[in-house]
Formats: structure tokens, sequence, C-alpha cells
């Protein structure tokens, strides 16, 4: 028995596909691909994907509330016409609908199977007309332009002409058989052979096999048009693929228009693909009559354009009609399992299946976290992985107040700076900086004489000057001050602290990109120039690896470098920061990982005029990490920086980002 439940799957799954086959046909029309194998696939892929969509996404839970299942004693009550009743064992003329009402679902599955059934019968005698056809045909005589057509295709066929066949046509699996008719013995040899050579190439690729699968699927879901549609598209370009081989290997393209031209009205024989129609014949000869060539770059770039816009459109049909799943095989949940539902639901419990963005049921390890967190709430880690199983199941606000309760426990034990940076990514993942940075800042605070502290402040502001594309110029301005000035905080009480230095030279040029005033920004690079040298120093007398060589190979200054033919500007000012157009992410140093070693690696490159990178050097240092930024930014390419129109070397500093998921 068919329920409501089912149909209203079904017609959810109906909608999803005409949005996805929509999606579809606008981005093969806006990207006019014209090679055949690539539109072929594209619509095999489409087809597949909406087939496969009940199998691939989500389904949410029923809940059926219990009013929804009252039994028939609660029933309104039928209002009184005033006409007598005909008798007890008569029932009333006003319960007819809702009876009706009742059985619909019954009926429109019933309707839906037997359209099924009768285009499988349909199939199955034509499968049986085509073996008659084969039956009544005349084996081809030993020809020598069909042995080499057979050779040169590697496809082992029966050839048989038929004189009541008005198309060539192509069928079987383990024995196939080309049949054609009778009139093709009087065309011209050049249009006989480029006909045989379009069925060979269906014998070789099996075309018939997947053409009777297409053919199932129709007939299953014959009341989609959305499904008719892609069947004929895939049958469609199926037989433009074919064309394409065909001509490749005959070299007679005037003579297999005049093939196509010559079949295109004779009728078609089901289920057997005809080998031209009238509706289809002017895109085939439009593509047959030229030469359609595509770019590998082309056809990547546009194969990637339309997988990304198939995968919304499947994401965004799947989201907005969503599947319902059901506990039993009847279609509805049972009463008491209706009722216990319906009052979580009421109740304001959380759904099995929230909405996107709404926090998930807490899990089983969850709960015996925060038992064991209540517990003893001096356990750090408790609170730590508690918060950060609340935070992956989106429950944002749980998140903060376990991080929280951690950072409680944490004071003043050696976790204290761990559980701080902990918590402040948190805020950080969740978008909320100014918490982070005021927590932060509070430490610090509480240990002004500790310039790590106040280091870390300022790599915090850094960051958000830096990767915070939404911030006004003003608004950047400000942080980058707000992380000078802890900079300064730092170097009050350490000042040869190198990384102090370091972003401080960094943050320097940042404000000195925003400046309008030409003689200030020339003061701020000055300024950044003398902290840059004074790092490079002290990292030389400390013995540790210079900055841009991870072996600590003495180098001399960038500045000094003569990039083709010329000395290295450094970016600032007049000189724009170039666009990078190459991105080659690093590859994360095993034992690194192993260590849970992380953080951001500063590199000033040297650019050449072509947009290469020709040097790089390591500001600041992570010794684990370096070489593998290295590696990385050697391979970026960036758009030429142009000083009054020239091409020139550049000296720009760069970040490389190495994070733990």
């Amino acid at each position: 028995m068919t329920d409501v439940a089912t149909l209203s799957n079904v017609l959810a799954w109906s909608v999803q596909v005409g949005l996805l086959t929509a999606a579809a046909a606008v981005m093969a029309s806006l990207l006019h691909i014209d090679a055949p194998a690539v539109r072929y696939a594209w619509w095999r892929i489409v087809l597949v994907l909406c087939l496969s969509l009940p199998l691939v996404q989500p389904w949410q839970p029923a809940v059926v509330l219990p009013f929804e299942q009252a039994p028939a004693e609660f029933a309104p009550p039928v209002a009184d016409t005033g006409i007598p009743s005909a008798g007890p064992s008569s029932p009333s003329r006003s319960l007819l609908p809702a009876a009706a009402l009742r059985h619909w679902p019954a009926l429109v599955g019933a309707a839906l199977v037997a359209g099924a059934l009768a285009r499988l019968a349909w199939m199955a005698a034509g499968l049986v007309r085509l073996r008659r056809l084969r039956r009544a045909g005349d084996r081809a005589a030993a020809c020598e332009a069909h042995d080499e057509l057979q050779a040169l295709i590697e496809a082992g066929a029966e050839i048989r002409y038929v004189a009541t066949l008005g198309q060539p046509v192509t069928f079987g699996l383990l024995r196939p058989v080309v049949l054609l008719p009778r009139k093709l013995e009087s065309m011209p040899p050049a249009v006989q052979r480029a006909v045989l050579a379009h069925e060979l190439w269906h014998v070789r690729r099996r075309d018939w096999v997947w053409g009777l699968g297409e053919e199932c699927v129709r007939a299953v879901l014959w009341f989609h048009p959305a499904i008719w549609y892609l069947v004929s598209r895939v049958q469609a370009a199926r037989e433009e693929v074919v064309d394409e081989l065909s001509i490749l290997l005959t070299n007679a393209r005037r003579s297999y228009l005049e093939a196509l031209l010559a079949f295109a009205d004779e009728p078609t024989l089901f289920p057997a693909a005809p080998f031209a129609r009238r509706r289809r014949l002017f895109n085939r000869m439009l593509l047959v009559s030229k030469e359609a060539v595509m770019s590998s770059r082309r056809i990547i770039a546009s194969s990637a354009a339309m997988a990304g816009a198939l995968l919304m459109a499947a994401w965004y049909a799947s989201a907005a009609f969503p599947l319902i799943a059901t506990s039993d095989s009847g279609g509805t949940l049972g009463v008491a399992a209706l009722s216990n539902q319906a009052v979580d639901s009421l109740e304001g419990q959380p759904p099995r299946d929230p909405r996107p963005g709404q926090p998930r049921p807490p899990t089983s390890q969850e709960a015996e976290l925060r038992s064991a967190a209540e517990a003893d709430p001096s356990n750090v880690q408790n609170w730590l992985q508690l918060g950060k199983l609340q935070e992956q199941r989106n429950a944002l606000e749980e998140a903060e107040a376990s991080f929280t309760a951690a950072l409680r426990a944490a004071h003043d034990t050696p976790a204290a700076k761990e559980v701080l940076a902990a918590v402040t990514r948190f805020f950080q993942r969740t978008g909320q900086f100014d918490k982070a940075v005021a927590m932060l800042e509070d430490a610090a605070a509480r240990d002004p004489s500790n310039p790590t502290g106040h280091q870390l402040v300022a790599t915090f502001y850094w960051e958000k000057a830096y990767k915070d594309t939404s911030l006004t110029p003003t608004e950047k301005l400000t942080y980058i001050q707000a992380g000078i000035d802890a900079t300064d905080r730092a170097l009050t009480y350490k000042p040869d602290y190198v990384e102090a230095l370091t972003y401080k030279n960094i943050l320097l040029r940042m404000q000195a990109n925003l400046e309008t005033d030409q003689g200030r920004r020339q003061q701020l690079i000055a300024e950044a120039d003398a902290l840059r040298n004074r790092a490079i120093e002290l990292n030389k007398a400390s013995g540790k690896a210079g900055p841009g060589d991870a072996q600590g190979s003495p180098r001399p200054p960038v500045e000094q470098y003569e990039v083709d033919g010329q000395a290295p500007v450094r970016v600032g000012g007049n000189v724009k920061p170039p666009l990078k157009i190459r991105d080659v992410r690093p590859v994360y140093p095993a034992e690194a990982r192993d260590e849970g070693v992380q953080g951001v690696v500063i590199i000033e490159a040297v650019l050449d005029t072509s947009g290469g990178v020709r040097e790089a050097k390591v500001l600041r240092s992570i010794p684990l990490l370096d070489q593998a930024a290295l590696d990385a930014v050697h391979q970026w390419q960036f758009t030429p920086t142009l000083l009054n129109g020239v091409a020139v070397p550049v000296i720009m500093t760069v970040t490389v980002n190495f994070t733990l998921q």
C-alpha cells in the first residue's frame, strides 16, 4: 500500500530532480560545451546524481502530532441536513468523500505502477519485434568494405538487410546484430560506409545496453518530465559522440550528412536507438558540419564550473525539499513513539536533525564528559574536551561556558597559558574577536612584566588587520595601531625580543600602505627597515638560522640583490602589493604535526619582474615549519609589479599559516 509519507517523498524528490535538471541545463547553455564527449559525460552524471539523490542526502525524521492520527470516534460530527438516513446499514452520503480521500494514496500509487508496467510492456513488445526482424532479414554477403570496418572498429557483429525496416538499428549484447534497410544498398558506397561505421561504433561501445537501461529508468519514472528530458539529452549526446567517431574514421563528412538526411523522416523502432530523427537533425548536422575544438584548459574550467553549480543545486534542493524518514514499514510512526516525540517537540526539545545553523543534540560521550567535569571541576582537560564537542555540534553558548570553566580551573597553574590560547582561539573561530583580545589583554595586564603576553595580543591585532577583508581603512588602522602599542609594551620589558621586532616591522609597513602623506609613509618604512635589520642582527648574534635561510648559511641583505638587472624595491608607498595568482599550500611536516606544532611563519620574499619568487627568507621562525613554508612560497606566483609603467622586482612580506584541524 502506498501511503501519504511515500507520496510526499516522491513529490519532494521530483522537485529536487527538477531543480537539479534546470541548473544543469542552464550551465550547459551558458558554457557552450562543443566537445560531444564532455556533453555526454555531463548529462550522464546529472542523471546518475538525480537517481542517487535519495541515497546521498540526509533524511529528516518524521514528526507527526497526536491529532494527526486521531481515532474515528474523535472525528468531527456530520452536520444534520434534515434528510433521513437510509438505515443503520447504509453509509451516509457525507462520509463518501472522506472514504475516497482515505484511499487516494493507494489510487495514486496504483496509477504510477500501471504507467510503469504499460511502458515496460511496450518495451517488451519492441524487443519481440526486433527479434522478428532479425529472423526476417537476409544476412549480408561477404564484403571487403564490411570486413574492413569491422576490423578497424573491432566490433564483431552480424549484419542483416531487412526490406521492411526504415531506420538502421543495432541491438543485442552477447550476439549483437546490425539491421540495415534494404534501400541502403542502392545508396552511394560512401553513404553505406558512413551508416555502417555509425552502427558498428554502437556495437563496440555497448550502447544498446546503456540505452535499454535508460529506457527502463524512463519507464519506471514515466511521470517525471525532467527524467524524460535527461534521458533524451543523454541519448542525443551519445549519438553526437558516435557521429564524431564515425567521421574521424571515414573522413567523409558530406556523405555522413547525406545519410542523416536520407533517414531523418523514416519511422523509428523502439527500443533501439534510431540512426536519425527529424527533431534532432539540425543540431547533429550543425555539429557534423563544423570541427569543434575545445582546449583542455577550457574543458577543465567549464567542467569545474558545471560541477560546482551542480553540487550547489543538489545541496539547495535537498535542504529546501528534504525527504522524510519513517520508522516503520507502514510509513507512519507508532502511536507510542508519536506521543513521546510530539511531547518532546512541544516542550521545546531539540530536533534530531535540526536545520542548518541550529545546535545538534548532545551525544552520549558529551553527557559522560559533562558528568565527569561537574564531579571534578578542577579537571581542565574534561572542560576543554567538553567545549570542543559542544562547538562541533554548534552549541556555541554551551561551549563558551565550558571553555570559561576550563580557564577558571587552570588559574595560577602551569596549564593556564595553554588554556588561555585554546579559549581565545575558540572566540576567534566563532567570530568573537573582541572577547578574544579582551581576554588576552586582561591576562597580559595581570602579568605586565612578561613580554610574551603583550606579544600575543599584538599577534591577534595583526591577524585581525591582515585577514579581515571587511574592515574599512579607518578600522584597519585602529587595529594596526593597537598591535603596534602591544609590541611596544613587549619591547619595553625585553628590547631584544626578536618576535616583537618582526611584528612591529610588519605592522608599520601595513600602516605605511594606508598612509596618504608621502613624508609620513617614508618615515614609517624607514622605522620598519631599522627594526627588521635589528631582528636580523639579533638572529645572527644568537647563532640561529638567519632570516630566509633555515640552515643558517649567511646571505647578503635582500636590498643588495640584483634581480633581472635591477635592484628590488620594497612594497609600500607608491609600490602596491602584487596580487597572488598561484597559491601552493605547504606540506605539513609529519614531525611538527605529531608534536602539535602550529603557528604563522613570516617570510620576506623577493619577486622578479615576472612575479615569480626569486628569494625567500624567514623573518619569524618556527623551526619545524620553516622549510615547508619556504618550499611553498618558492612556488607562488604573483602579478608583475609596475612602477611608472615598467615591471620591477620587489621585496614584500608574506605569511604562511599552519593550523592543526
